[in-house]
C-alpha cells in the first residue's frame, strides 16, 4: 500500500512527463497498489487499463448517479447508455464538426490577437481558461454575456461532481446546477420553435430525429457537454503548448509544418497526462493484473502510467513526433470514450494554429509547476503557462 504521504498524486514537478514515469516505474514492479491518497486500487499497466475501459459491465461508471451527473450519458451503460451514444453521434458527425471547425478558427484567432504587442503573456489567465467558453458560446448561440456566469455554474458543479457526498460544496454545486439548466432548458425550447445549423439545433434534431426529444432530454445533452468540455479543453491545451515549449525541437518541427500538428496533439496528450486516470466502481468479483478485486471496490485505472508503459509505447520517456501505433488513452476507450474529442481535437488544434502562427518565437518565460488537481479539477497539468512572445 501506499501512504497518503507518499502517493505520486500530491507531487509538484517542472516536468509534467514525470508524473507518468513514476507511476509506469511503480506499475514494472507491481501490477496494482493500493493508493490511500486516492482511496482506490491504482491499475498501472497499459493492458489491464485498457481492458478493464473496454469491460463496461464489470468496471462500472455507474457511480456517478448520485450528483449532478446521475441523468447524463457517463452514469448509464446497457440500452440507455447505447441510446444516447448514438443521439450524440449525430451531432458530433463529420458534416457537423466541419461546420464547427469553420466557426472555431476564428475564435481562436482572435483569442490570440488579444495577446498582440505585448512580449509576454501568462497563457492559462490570458487566453486559455476564456477560449473554450466563447466557443462554446458561439457554437451554441449563446449571449456573450454568459461568460464569466457560465464558468461560475460550471465550477461549482464539477467540483461538487467530484465530491457529491461533501455538503459543503453540495449546496452551491446543486444551485449552480438548477440554474444552469434552467438557463439551458429555456434555451432548449426556443430552438425547439426555430431550429438552427448550430450546435444547439443539432442536438434538438439529433433528438427529435432519435425519437428521443424531450426539452430536458436536450437540456441534459448541453450540460454535460459544458461540463466535460471546459476544464478538460483547457488542460489539453496547456499539456499541448507545455508539450512543445519543453521539447524546442519539437517545436520548432511543429512550426515549420503544420501537416505535424495533429500529431503533436496526440503525443502531448500521452506525455503530458492531463487525464491521469479514471475511477471505475467494480460490479462483481474480478482479477486484474494478477490481484483479487470484490465486488463494490472502487479502482482508478491510471491512464498517466499507462502512457508510459515500455510494452506499449517504445521510448516513453521521448515526445516523438514520429511514434506509430500506440494510441493515447486520454479520451478514454471502449463504451465511455469521449463523445466530444472530435471538438475538443478542433478546438486545440485551431488554437496551436493560431498561437504559433502568430507567435513563431514563443517560449516559456520561467520554469512552471505540474500536479494532479490543477485549478482544482481532478486532472494533472499546470496552474499557469508564463511565455515570452517576442
Amino acid at each position: 500500500m501506499i501512504k497518503a504521504a507518499d502517493s505520486r498524486f500530491r507531487a509538484v514537478s517542472a516536468d509534467p512527463s514525470s508524473f507518468g514515469l513514476d507511476l509506469a516505474a511503480l506499475g514494472r514492479q507491481h501490477s496494482t497498489v493500493f493508493d490511500e491518497h486516492m482511496g482506490a486500487l491504482l491499475v498501472l499497466r497499459h493492458q489491464d487499463v485498457s481492458a478493464a475501459l473496454r469491460n463496461h459491465g464489470t468496471f462500472s461508471t455507474s457511480f456517478y448517479g448520485v450528483g449532478p451527473m446521475a441523468s447524463m450519458m457517463i452514469a448509464h451503460g446497457g440500452a440507455e447508455h447505447t441510446r444516447q451514444r448514438r443521439i450524440h453521434n449525430r451531432f458530433f458527425s463529420p458534416a457537423a464538426s466541419a461546420r464547427y471547425a469553420a466557426r472555431i478558427v476564428p475564435i481562436a484567432e482572435r483569442t490570440f490577437e488579444r495577446l498582440a504587442g505585448r512580449d509576454r503573456a501568462e497563457l492559462v489567465e490570458d487566453a486559455l481558461a476564456r477560449y473554450p467558453m466563447e466557443v462554446f458560446l458561439d457554437l451554441l448561440g449563446l449571449p456573450n454575456d454568459l461568460g464569466d456566469q457560465g464558468l461560475e455554474w460550471v465550477r461549482a458543479i464539477v467540483t461538487w461532481a467530484g465530491s457529491p457526498m461533501s455538503e459543503q460544496v453540495a449546496a452551491p454545486g446543486q444551485r449552480a446546477f438548477d440554474e444552469l439548466r434552467a438557463y439551458c432548458a429555456e434555451l432548449v425550447a426556443k430552438q425547439r420553435e426555430n431550429p438552427s445549423d448550430n450546435l444547439l439545433g443539432e442536438i434538438v434534431r439529433a433528438h427529435l430525429e432519435e425519437s428521443g426529444f424531450s426539452v430536458d432530454a436536450c437540456t441534459v445533452a448541453v450540460v454535460s457537454l459544458l461540463l466535460g468540455g471546459l476544464e478538460t479543453t483547457i488542460q489539453m491545451l496547456s499539456a499541448t503548448v507545455a508539450s512543445l515549449l519543453l521539447n524546442p525541437d519539437a517545436l520548432e518541427r511543429v512550426r515549420k509544418d503544420p501537416a505535424l500538428r495533429d500529431t503533436a496533439v496526440d503525443e502531448a496528450f500521452r506525455w503530458a497526462n492531463p487525464s491521469a486516470g479514471l475511477y471505475r466502481l467494480v460490479t462483481s468479483d474480478v482479477r486484474i493484473g494478477g490481484t483479487d478485486v470484490k465486488a463494490g471496490d472502487m479502482v482508478y485505472l491510471c491512464i498517466a502510467a499507462a502512457h508510459f508503459d515500455e510494452q506499449a509505447y517504445p521510448q516513453p520517456e521521448v515526445f516523438d513526433l514520429d511514434r506509430r501505433g500506440g494510441q493515447h488513452l486520454g479520451f478514454g476507450l471502449g463504451p465511455h470514450y469521449c463523445v466530444g474529442a472530435p471538438l475538443a481535437r478542433i478546438e486545440v488544434r485551431a488554437a496551436l494554429d493560431a498561437l504559433l502562427d502568430r507567435f513563431p518565437r514563443i517560449r516559456l518565460e520561467r520554469p512552471v509547476e505540474f500536479s494532479y488537481g490543477a485549478r482544482g479539477f481532478v486532472q494533472h497539468g499546470t496552474e499557469e503557462l508564463p511565455v515570452l512572445l517576442t
